[in-house]
């Protein structure tokens, strides 16, 4: 048997579309309200180039801070004879002659 669903609170299949129609055509009416306006220019505070300097004097004051610690304590030398050509002319040959 086929229930008559007009007078009750059940929603038919139609209805449900005619309604679910009724939303999306508010939502399109409302989305160019809502739409954010998108920067043409954007700007960064700290450029990619500067960020790689930044980065590649990071790397080389830790290779010479370790180098003067390792020197220092392995090497039973003063951490500031690293900085010396002398010191490294001396390492090079170490490393050739062996």
């Amino acid at each position: 048997m086929v229930q008559n669903q007009a007078g009750t609170d059940q929603p038919t299949r139609e209805r449900l579309k005619r309604n679910q129609q009724i939303k999306n055509e508010q939502q399109q009416e409302q989305e160019p309200k809502q739409r954010k306006k998108i920067r043409e220019y954007s700007s960064r505070r700290v450029p990619i180039i500067a960020r790689l300097l930044i980065i590649l004097l990071l790397v080389v004051l830790a290779l010479v801070i370790g180098a003067m610690v390792g020197y220092a304590t392995l090497g039973g030398g003063e951490a500031m004879d690293v900085l010396k050509l002398d010191t490294w002319t001396r390492i090079t040959d170490f490393w050739t002659k062996s």
